[in-house]
């Protein structure tokens, strides 16, 4: 008799420490777990806000120089560059510029590097250039049209009033194609100035027979 209960209570003691083991095992595991992964959301989240107050949608931006050009540039979103507040990143790229005579001329991209305060613009990408008939489209374009106070006080010299399309340039005009490398236009004179990198390679030219 009395091994007998010396045998359920070895049982008892057994099944007590399994059940311990189990419910440490799974149960405060998955506690873990779940702490863990609500601490994963949190930080998910607060990543993912704080990237929106960096994000700005429909820019719209306006600028005149002292020739009485006007400067119009719109994006779907900006990004900040929190390095550099002045500096932003933007998708889906229009801009215009109304020179004071009234000629046109209007950039698109997928991209483009914008200073806010002196309106230095870098266009990136799947870049189209209109200027009445012509069509220019090229990998990126630069343009500043007229450098800051600041910047002249420092004598930091820079290309003021030029348009600057660089890589894989496609310029056409009704009658004729010309491919190069580089393709400015200059604001004031509205010349067109075509060449390539290389001095020892051509700017090839088609003509379009109709």
């Amino acid at each position: 008799m009395r091994k007998k209960t010396i045998t359920q209570v070895v049982l008892i003691i057994f099944l007590i420490v399994l059940t311990y083991l189990v419910f440490k095992k799974y149960y405060i595991k998955n506690e873990i777990g779940s702490e863990l992964n609500k601490k994963d959301d949190t930080i998910s989240k607060s990543d993912s806000e704080q990237s929106d107050k960096n994000i700005i949608k429909d820019i719209s931006y306006t600028a005149n120089n002292s020739k009485g050009d006007v400067y119009l540039l719109l994006a779907d979103y900006g990004e900040i560059y929190m390095d550099n507040p002045e500096l932003m990143f933007l998708t889906e790229v229009n801009g215009k510029i109304t020179l004071q005579d009234g000629v046109k001329i209007t950039i698109k991209s997928d991209f483009a590097n914008f200073n806010t305060k002196s309106f230095e613009t870098t266009f990136i990408n799947n870049v189209i250039v209109e200027r009445g008939k012509e069509k220019i489209t090229g990998d990126e374009l630069y343009l500043v049209l007229e450098r800051t106070k600041k910047e002249i006080q420092d004598s930091i010299k820079k290309d003021e009033n030029l348009v600057r399309m660089s890589r894989n340039i496609v310029y056409k005009k009704p009658g004729y194609n010309l491919s190069a490398d580089i393709l400015e236009i200059d604001l004031i004179t509205k010349n067109i100035k075509i060449y390539m990198m290389n001095e020892y390679k051509k700017v090839v030219a088609t003509s379009e027979i109709k």
